[in-house]
């Protein structure tokens, strides 16, 4: 990866010569700090008036893509004039539900399951957050001690097995969170080139830009690889698929001031 920093000056130039730019951001750890309890990642003032200025910006067009359910971060970012798509790309704003989509759908009673017999199986650990997204199920587990995250992982994985063994659930993993969600081919690197399609417009140059920190972005990264800029928010891992990199949340929002002048 290279430094976006220091690269500013070739990125900007590529900036200026699109029609358009489609912004793809990431909420948790790109847009806010990552913080002890998902709920207290709160948008700050700042950060949301300059989304409402980026969203007025007629060269942007502004996607943000998180692992959050969809009516949780349109309650938290709160601007119209957004796409919004939750659930790492399966739950899409104003999208009518047919294909792979609607076979999410349809995994919803096989977590609501899962979601019972994990319960039975933690009542033992403390520390964990569940997260129900109904499209995707989250055990959070960043404030469990360490000497209970064997006993915790071993409870997420025979919840879930009765129903990944079937083939109608596969788990994930991301930052200090394992998830089960529906076992069909879509992902956000899926959505990013399903919007970037349908947006697509002849002798018009649209410049895809996506900003990520997790492992899930990895997919939109390697959709967007060579169509456009992806940019990895560093963290606890140092390695990604992403051309370039910044350090943190306040060094996205600087990047974002720039794009937006």
């Amino acid at each position: 990866m290279k430094s976006l920093s220091k690269n500013l000056k070739y990125i900007l130039s590529r900036i200026k010569k699109a029609d358009s730019i489609l912004l793809f951001l990431d909420y948790d750890g790109t847009l806010t700090p990552i913080v002890k309890t998902h709920y207290k990642a709160i948008l700050q003032i700042k950060t949301k008036n300059l989304l409402k200025s980026l969203v007025k910006n007629e060269s942007v067009k502004l996607s943000i893509v998180t692992g959050r359910s969809l009516t949780d971060i349109k309650r938290l970012v709160g601007l119209k004039g957004i796409r919004y798509c939750g659930c790492h790309g399966l739950d899409i704003d104003s999208v009518p539900k047919r294909g792979i989509l609607k076979k999410a759908d349809n995994a919803k009673i096989h977590i609501a399951k899962a979601k019972k017999l994990l319960l039975s199986k933690l009542k033992n650990i403390t520390g964990y957050e569940i997260e129900d997204k109904k499209l995707i199920l989250a055990l959070h587990y960043r404030n469990v001690s360490s000497s209970q995250l064997p006993f915790l992982k071993k409870a997420f994985y025979l919840a879930s097995k009765p129903y990944t063994d079937k083939g109608l659930l596969r788990t994930t993993s991301g930052k200090k969170v394992y998830e089960m969600r529906p076992n069909i081919n879509w992902d956000k690197g899926s959505y990013c080139k399903y919007l970037l399609k349908s947006l697509k417009r002849p002798k018009k140059n649209i410049l895809p830009i996506y900003i990520g920190d997790d492992k899930t972005d990895e997919a939109a990264f390697k959709a967007l690889k060579q169509k456009g800029i992806t940019v990895f928010v560093t963290g606890e891992r140092k390695t990604s698929l992403a051309e370039y990199y910044l350090n943190s949340t306040n060094e996205v929002i600087s990047f974002l001031k720039k794009l937006n002048s």
